[in-house]
């Protein structure tokens, strides 16, 4: 057997499932409002302004690919790469504005906001933190798995922990959305 990392088949199972409903969630409505993606993208102030349109509308397509090639067992280590290096490159972008003082900003990336919705203006440390532990998730698809036999508890194992960690994610994402609002009810 090889002497490098080896996961369990239910653990890979689970962070691409994961990982998949996650990015496809929030990539999809990026391309039904382009011009919010826009607006969050020049938020950023990091690219040159002719640049803004032509990354805001890439931008989600790549996510779409990437998810995409990690559901098919032939590109899946491409696409678990590919995602895991735009949750990091998403990590640089948030934590160079984070660290410039710039936290009043749009991240760009909740995909429950209703359309015409007020935009949460607000990133911190928590938002760099989320997208790093999701580029983690996608490298761990990456990973060669065991060999174990599968038996049909592991199905209901990935189940259960798919759908554990898809409302975890989602319940700190709602959470980070609405953490101005909490800090006003809190300080009223």
């Amino acid at each position: 057997m090889n002497a490098g990392l080896v996961i369990d088949p239910v653990v890979s199972s689970v962070a691409l499932a994961a990982t998949s409903i996650i990015s496809l969630t929030l990539a999809l409505p990026k391309v039904a409002r382009q011009s919010e993606q826009r607006q969050a993208v020049a938020g950023f102030d990091l690219l040159p302004h002719a640049l803004v349109a032509p990354f805001a509308f890439v931008l989600p397509l790549a996510e779409i690919a990437a998810t995409l090639a990690t559901l098919v067992p032939a590109t899946r280590s491409v696409g678990a790469a590919a995602l895991a290096a735009l949750f990091v490159l998403f990590a640089l972008a948030l934590a160079i504005n984070v660290a410039r003082g710039r936290t009043d900003i749009d991240c760009g990336c909740n995909g429950f906001r209703q359309p015409g919705a007020p935009v949460p203006h607000s990133i911190g440390w928590a938002h760099v933190a989320r997208s790093l532990l999701l580029a983690a998730l996608a490298a761990l698809i990456c990973l060669p798995q065991s060999t174990r036999a599968i038996v049909w508890f592991d199905y209901l194992s990935v189940l259960g922990a798919t759908l554990v960690a898809v409302a975890a994610f989602f319940t700190l994402d709602v959470l980070l959305a609405n953490r101005p609002k909490l800090n006003h009810l809190r300080n009223s």
